[in-house]
């Protein structure tokens, strides 16, 4: 799986709006400060907008401030506001794309990886990575959580049991926050 250039720069946007405070920012700052093509950052400026990670104000002392807390914001949020579910292959969101996920070993791993990536990007907010130090201890955290679900959902493969299935995970995820 790979995190579309889409989802990169909306966290960018995002980050420096929350450098700029209270103070709306215009998207030609945002796009300089950093290093995003003006165009696409007007088109992901309207994304983050409509999922309401941003509020925006016309004219000539507008731009862009965040509209939410990132305290409370995940990366996880960001990554399905504005590409849908974090997932490394279709048929472990939705088994009916694939004849033979049904009983497929390989579903179940996918499954897992799936679990696995939510559970790293839905412990890590907007905060954590803004005002985290440049060595990243603020992924402890996040990789206990992730190593301890990981571990889970090896126990039940190797038992041959399948993982949860996303959609239980996705609830028992947002329960959870």
């Amino acid at each position: 799986m790979e995190l579309t250039r889409r989802c990169d720069y909306a966290c960018r946007i995002l980050r420096s709006a929350y450098r700029h405070g209270d103070d709306y920012v215009s998207i030609a700052d945002v796009s300089e400060e950093e290093e995003i093509p003006y165009a696409f950052a007007r088109t992901i400026q309207h994304d983050l907008a409509t999922a309401g990670f941003v509020k925006t104000v016309r004219g000539a002392h507008g731009g862009l401030a965040l509209s939410i807390d990132p305290a409370d914001t995940t990366i996880l949020d960001v990554l399905r506001a504005l590409q849908g579910p974090v997932t490394v292959a279709p048929c472990a969101v939705d088994p009916e794309t694939c004849s033979l996920s049904d009983g497929c070993t390989f579903n179940r791993v996918w499954i897992a990886a799936d679990q696995a990536l939510e559970t790293l990007f839905g412990s890590i907010t907007l905060k954590d990575v803004f005002d985290g130090s440049p060595d990243g201890a603020f992924l402890d955290e996040a990789r206990e959580a992730t190593s301890s679900h990981v571990l889970a959902s090896i126990d039940e493969l190797l038992s041959g049991k399948s993982p949860i299935s996303c959609a239980q995970f996705q609830t028992e995820s947002s329960i959870a926050q």
